[in-house]
C-alpha cells in the first residue's frame, strides 16, 4: 500500500513512487490517498494549520482528496492517483501475467477487475475505475456498520 498526499508531495515525487511501484512488481498494490481522520494527530495537524479542505465526511475514503499539499491542488493530487492506478494496472503485461496467475489472489483480483471492464477503463478515463473498485466495500463496511 502507498499513500500519497503528504504535504511535501508533489508531481515529481509522486512520479518516482509510481516508478517505484512499478520497479518493485508487488502482485498487487493499493493506492490511497492521506486521510486526516479525526481523532488522529495528522487531523489535528491539519485542522491546526487549515490544510483541510474537505469537511463531507462521506468523501473520507482514502481515495478523495481531503488536503491539498504544499505542490498539488486537490484537482491534481486526484488526477495523481488516477496516474498510479493506470501505471501500474494499465501494462498488457501485468494483465495478462495476473489474470493467469498461479496466486489464487492475484488472479481472483485481475478477472474480477477484467470482468468488471475495469481493466480496459484504467487507460485514460480517470475515476471511473475506482468507483466500481472500491464502493462495493464501502458499501459492505457501511452495512456492517449498520448504515444503509
Amino acid at each position: 500500500m502507498f499513500i500519497l498526499g503528504h504535504r511535501g508531495d508533489s508531481a515529481e515525487s509522486i512520479a518516482d513512487l509510481r516508478r517505484f511501484a512499478n520497479d518493485v512488481d508487488p502482485d498487487l498494490v493499493i493506492f490511497t490517498l492521506l486521510t486526516p481522520f479525526p481523532g488522529t494527530e495528522t487531523y489535528e495537524l491539519a485542522r491546526e494549520n487549515e490544510w483541510i479542505e474537505d469537511f463531507n465526511w462521506a468523501n473520507y475514503d482514502m481515495i478523495h482528496p481531503i488536503m491539498l499539499t504544499e505542490n498539488l491542488s486537490i484537482a491534481e493530487l486526484h488526477e495523481e492517483l488516477y496516474r498510479c492506478y493506470r501505471s501500474f494496472y494499465g501494462s498488457w503485461g501485468r494483465r495478462l501475467e495476473g489474470v493467469f496467475s498461479s496466486n489464487q489472489l492475484k488472479r481472483k483480483t485481475y478477472r474480477y477487475m477484467a470482468s468488471r471492464g475495469l481493466i480496459n477503463q484504467l487507460r485514460g478515463q480517470g475515476s471511473s475505475f475506482l468507483g466500481p473498485l472500491f464502493l462495493p466495500g464501502l458499501r459492505l463496511m457501511n452495512k456492517l456498520r449498520g448504515r444503509s
